[in-house]
Parts: C-alpha cells; sequence; structure tokens
C-alpha cells in the first residue's frame, strides 16, 4: 500500500485495523533475521523462554510493553517510530530537560529521561473542560476514569505513582482522549491512516480450477460449495472465504460458453450469488466503497442475457427479473451509503418496477431497503407515506416466505423485518416505535448474523440520541464500537462514526464517554 510508510524498511502489515503503524511482531522477526539471530538467541538475550519469541513475533504477545518496545530497539537497532516509540529525543535528562526547552510544563523527570507520565497525564487532564447544566469544570480523576474504563482508584494511582503506564496502548488512548503530545509520552506522533484503497476487492480476474470433485455434477457442486461458503463466512467473516467465492465466480464466467441452454437460467443465478457474497463480505469487512466494484459486477451479471441472441437461451423470467430487482436494490444501498442520494434514488425506483413478479423473498428484500431508502431521502409527506406503505406491503410477505425459499442467501427473516422496520421508523423521526421493533429483532436474529445484531445496538443508539437521552446512546455507541472491532467491521464504524459526530455536537460533546467513543472509532 503506497500509504504504508514503513514500506521502506520492510513489506510489514497494518498492526491493527487503524494502521498507523505496522505491525510489531513482523518488524521484530525482520530485524531479528538482519541480525543473523535465531528465536533462542534473541530470547537469551532478553532472559525469556524461545517460546515467548515465538508469539511475540506471530500473536504480539507481550508487545504491549513499552519497556519490552525500548529493550528491542536497542538489542536491534529499530527504528523507534517502527514499533510506535518516539524517534527524536534523548532518553536522558539535559539541563533544563529537553521538554521545558520546548516550552511545555516543568514536569518532574522520569528515570527513561522522559517526563513522569503520571504528572503530564494529571496537567492535560485538568485542561479537558466538562459541560453541565451547573456550569463548567475540569475533569476530575472519576471523569478520565469514566474515559477509560478504569477505576478512580487505578487512575489515582497512574496520576500520583505513573502505575499501569507500561502499556504503549494505554499511553496511545490517553494520549488521543487528553489531547497530550505523543513525545510526552515516549510515542512517535500518529502516522497517516492508509486509504481505503488499501484492502483491494479479490480480483474478478484471478483464476483458480476447483477442486475434483468425484462426479458430482459441476453445478451442483459449485451450489452446495455456495450454500457451505455462505454459512461459514456468517460464522467465522474470514475474508479467505471472499477470496475463494471470487476465484469461483471466475471459473463459473469461464464456463459459460458450455452451459446447456436449460440450465442457464440456474448458471446465472449461481454466478450471480457467488458475486454477491463477495459484494456483501467486503461492504461488511472494508467498508461499500471497496464493495462496488463486486456490486456493479453483480448488476453485470444480472443483465448478461440481454447480450445472448437466441431466445431460447434466455433464461426464464422469473430468474431474469429476481436478479435484476436484486442486483438494483443492491446498487441503491451502495449509492445510499456514499452519500449519492439522486442515483440511490434512481436505482430503487428502477428495482421497484421489477418487483412484482420476482420470487417471495426477493420481493420483500427489496421492499424492505427500498422502505429504508425512501423514508431517509422523502422530500414531503407523501413520499414518507410511500416509505410506509412498502414497508407494511413487505409485512404482508412474513407468512410466505420459508427458509427454504431463499435462492439468493438473503436470510430475509421475520428478525431482518423488524430491523428493517425499525430503521425505516426512525428515518422518519419515530424513534419509540423504532425501540420497540429493535426488541422484536434481537430476540428473533440468530448469534451467527453477528453484523445484524450489532446493527441493533447501533439503531438503539440511534434511536436515544433522537430522543435526547445521550448518556443511553453514548453507552450503547461505546458497546457496538468495542463489537465492531472485535470482527473489523468496517461498515458499521462507518455507521459508528457518523453517530459520533453527532453524539460530539450534543449538549453531551465534552462527556468523558464521548472521548471514549472517540478513541474506539479513532475519531474517524
Amino acid at each position: 500500500m503506497a500509504a504504508e510508510w514503513w514500506r521502506i524498511y520492510g513489506a510489514f502489515d497494518p498492526e491493527d485495523e487503524r494502521g498507523y503503524y505496522p505491525h510489531p511482531g513482523q518488524v521484530v522477526a525482520h530485524f531479528r533475521r538482519q541480525r543473523g539471530w535465531s528465536q533462542a538467541e534473541l530470547a537469551r538475550r532478553l532472559g525469556v523462554r524461545a517460546r515467548m519469541i515465538y508469539y511475540l513475533e506471530k500473536q504480539q504477545q507481550g508487545l504491549d510493553s513499552l519497556r519490552r518496545r525500548r529493550q528491542l530497539v536497542e538489542l536491534l537497532a529499530i527504528p523507534p517510530e517502527l514499533l510506535g516509540l518516539d524517534p527524536q529525543h534523548p532518553r536522558q535528562t539535559g539541563s533544563p530537560p529537553w521538554w521545558i526547552q520546548e516550552g511545555y510544563p516543568a514536569f518532574p523527570a522520569g528515570e527513561d529521561g522522559y517526563p513522569q507520565p503520571g504528572a503530564v497525564i494529571k496537567y492535560y487532564r485538568l485542561q479537558q473542560i466538562r459541560r453541565q447544566e451547573s456550569g463548567e469544570r475540569t475533569w476530575t480523576q472519576a471523569d478520565l476514569a469514566e474515559a477509560l474504563g478504569m477505576s478512580e482508584l487505578a487512575i489515582r494511582r497512574m496520576e500520583n505513582r505513573s502505575n499501569y503506564l507500561d502499556s504503549s496502548r494505554r499511553r496511545r488512548m490517553l494520549s488521543a482522549i487528553l489531547g497530550i503530545p505523543p513525545h510526552l509520552l515516549g510515542l512517535a506522533a500518529q502516522r497517516p491512516h492508509p486509504s481505503s484503497s488499501g484492502h483491494p476487492a479479490p480480483s474478478p480476474s484471478a483464476l483458480l480450477l476447483p477442486d475434483e470433485e468425484g462426479e458430482e455434477p459441476l453445478l451442483a457442486s459449485y451450489q452446495r460449495l455456495q450454500a457451505e461458503l455462505y454459512a461459514e463466512f456468517r460464522l467465522s467473516r474470514q475474508p479467505e472465504l471472499l477470496t475463494r467465492a471470487s476465484r469461483r465466480f471466475a471459473h463459473l464466467r469461464r464456463l459459460a460458453p458450455l452451459i446447456r441452454p436449460d440450465l442457464l437460467g440456474e448458471f446465472l443465478r449461481l454466478s450471480f450469488n457467488y458475486a454477491q457474497l463477495v459484494a456483501d463480505g467486503l461492504a461488511d469487512l472494508y467498508g461499500m466503497a471497496t464493495a462496488l466494484p463486486f456490486m456493479k459486477l453483480c448488476l453485470t451479471v444480472a443483465r448478461s442475457w440481454e447480450a445472448i441472441d437466441s431466445p431460447g437461451q434466455r433464461p426464464r423470467s422469473s430468474v431474469q427479473l429476481d436478479l435484476l430487482a436484486n442486483a438494483l436494490i443492491g446498487q441503491a444501498i451502495a449509492h445510499f451509503e456514499l452519500g449519492e442520494p439522486e442515483s440511490a434514488r434512481q436505482y430503487t425506483k428502477e428495482a421497484l418496477e421489477r418487483v412484482a413478479q420476482t420470487c417471495p423473498s426477493v420481493k420483500r428484500f427489496v421492499l424492505e431497503e427500498a422502505a429504508h431508502i425512501l423514508a431517509h431521502l422523502a422530500r414531503d409527506e407523501p413520499e414518507r407515506k410511500q416509505a410506509l406503505t412498502l414497508i407494511d406491503q413487505a409485512s404482508h410477505l412474513l407468512g410466505v416466505v420459508s427458509a427454504d425459499d431463499d435462492p439468493y442467501f438473503l436470510a430475509a427473516d421475520l428478525g431482518y423485518y423488524h430491523l428493517n422496520r425499525a430503521r425505516t421508523l426512525l428515518a422518519l423521526g419515530q424513534a419509540r416505535q423504532a425501540l420497540g421493533e429493535l426488541d422484536q429483532a434481537s430476540q428473533r436474529i440468530e448469534p451467527p448474523f453477528v453484523t445484524r445484531r450489532l446493527f441493533i445496538v447501533i439503531y438503539r443508539a440511534l434511536a436515544h440520541l433522537a430522543l435526547k437521552e445521550y448518556e443511553i446512546a453514548t453507552s450503547l455507541a461505546i458497546q457496538a464500537a468495542s463489537n465492531a472491532r472485535e470482527v473489523n467491521a468496517r461498515r458499521a464504524q462507518t455507521y459508528l462514526c457518523l453517530l459520533y459526530q453527532r453524539l460530539k455536537a450534543s449538549p453531551y460533546g465534552s462527556m468523558p464517554a464521548i472521548a471514549r467513543l472517540g478513541w474506539l472509532l479513532g475519531e474517524c
């Protein structure tokens, strides 16, 4: 990635989803090998077991420690900024110390040549202002404890004794929340975040022949594998599953000229589903901008029969309309989330024009997604009523769609309907009613649908924000932000960033919990 500033040192992966620094374990392994040392030799010099070096390099175990990072920098001659450490200031005190020379307060010196971190933290805590109805006051230790998710006693020890500060991540968090210049805490300045282009979509042109499947017919084999991929991705959310789906899609496209005319409809649906799995997975893991090329590919597949010359080769109209309606509403969702309302409106209109003759699962999916989009884009009362009408039409199909009637793996079940109704009502300003629908969704959406359950929390937060219940909204947003980071749900993080900006601009915006939310989201 061009934005990965560390490429001049080595081809390291990012440390985490924020992407500010390289993977520290890979950095250590690289510079250890440059020295010609084995893991056992490095372990000997550090006074630890060789197995610890294996876990340090592979899983970053023990590398949160600032002391350990400094040891490694000295031992292996690693440029300090590669491990997130300050590369500029000497680790010995001068007269006066460098921080006083640079115009900072006269903090007492620590043993490492930097100011005592507890004194720095206390000074910057007292610069934070908490606004409330009774007026303004500076942050207390209790406020900082809330922002960090720690006890007040721990904050007292942190400030008075510099306890609990060997963690480089905690120092980075304190720097972000309190506005402390990173080098005062011995940290490097934050580097630029990689662009979203740093997570390229698997290339549709990458070809891979399928494994031998015995005598099972090819299309039947790919259908079975497809169902397994959908189920596995919902459980594990592993990016390599999307790569496998992309390769199978590419292989199917190569086989297109060999498919019998009577199987062409099923073949197109199979190809579409593989492309849709990749598009949905990329959107979930990396954001809609990354998924857009595959969203467009879905539309290309849906319209591919238009290039077929012989009418006898065309798939039956039901598959044709299913694919088109599905692909068009996918385009509408993508353009809506990318902030292109007119394109979203146009694609929604085209999807609705084709929905009448689609299968029940596609019809419900299109109606629910269209209701949500049009509720947000409504310009007048008739358009608001149209959104409600669409979601009501979807409700009439609740008893029609069964778990077996899902040829496009939409999983448009009852829980998903309640989630869609909730977000439609929320867009129309009916927050109380939306909360009731979210209760229904929470009871009915199964645990494997991680993203849907995550969005329940996000929409709850948005509903409480609309009701001006800021503390509840912030608490839910923090919960959702932590969960989104755990499962690497970039799409959800985009929604959370918008929620954070609204909370930041609210009367609650100066509260410590908002600072904690900002840290969890990387200040968006």
